[in-house]
């Protein structure tokens, strides 16, 4: 037998081209602040590939949202117990995600849609790293007050297996903050700064940003242009020529997608 002269056909169809099936829905827009969506979906020679969104994980009055790929050959992922999952962990970006959800509930085409562009393409490009296992680190710069927001992204790339610099667990049990982050900055690959007024006010993160810069390291811009352009001039003026992304106008999925394949196709020419 001859495997080169076997033709294969991936199992999709025309009109939903996953395959995608809703197999459970609990919760949405029914107001019992508990919700679950679990759904299949194929991908190349894999059928019913298993994932669940839920904020149910920690407990009915849980403002995080769970990503869980509950079954996948292809991450080895069988059984419960070896559930892959990452945590959603700001509230606006879960209140974003859930109304734009809801919006969908009303039409099995747009629910699948939103799930194929927002959900899909992440596990999708999970399943693809399992041969390119990504070698870029991140640094994200970023205030106080943005942390759950940036421990969101944290959590979504460390899900597809970038490394990451976040200050409260990375920082070296001795030697002091400045020092931390200087080196932190150095190390990392790309620097990734959630800029808004109060970004501009801190010391430390323009430091952080203006050092990224001297040392020629990939710098990928997130904030809304609007509250941030009077201060895009001096030293920053560089930023006019990056592509800022504004958070408010994407998805938090969306963005997420655009940080990861800003950085490989960094990765792809550097191989």
């Amino acid at each position: 037998m001859d495997f080169s002269k076997i033709e294969t056909r991936p199992v999709t169809s025309s009109l939903n081209n996953y395959n995608i099936e809703i197999k459970e829905n609990c919760g949405l827009s029914e107001g019992t602040g508990f919700w679950w969506l679990r759904f299949t979906f194929d991908y190349a020679l894999e059928k019913d590939i298993e994932l669940r969104l839920t904020n149910f994980k920690y407990g009915s009055r849980s403002e995080t949202w769970t990503l869980e790929v509950l079954k996948c050959n292809y991450l080895g992922i069988t059984c419960k117990e070896e559930m892959d999952s990452f945590d959603m962990e700001d509230e606006l970006v879960n209140w974003n995600e859930l109304r734009r959800l809801n919006e969908c509930l009303g039409s099995q085409e747009k629910l699948r849609k939103y799930l194929e562009s927002n959900i899909l393409p992440l596990v999708i490009k999970k399943i693809k790293y399992t041969r390119f296992i990504p070698k870029f680190a991140f640094f994200l710069s970023h205030k106080s007050k943005d942390k759950p927001l940036m421990k969101t992204f944290r959590n979504g790339l460390k899900f597809l297996g970038y490394q990451t610099w976040l200050d409260e667990e990375n920082m070296p049990l001795m030697g002091g903050l400045e020092g931390a982050l200087k080196v932190a900055v150095e190390k990392c690959d790309c620097f990734v700064p959630w800029l808004n007024q109060e970004y501009f006010e801190s010391n430390y993160c323009k430091a952080e940003l203006l050092h990224a810069k001297n040392k020629g390291k990939i710098i990928l811009p997130f904030g809304v242009h609007h509250d941030i352009k009077d201060h895009l001039t001096g030293e920053f003026e560089f930023l006019t020529h990056l592509n800022i992304y504004d958070t408010k106008t994407s998805s938090f999925f969306e963005v997420l997608r655009r940080i990861d394949e800003s950085l490989f196709n960094f990765e792809s020419l550097t191989k």
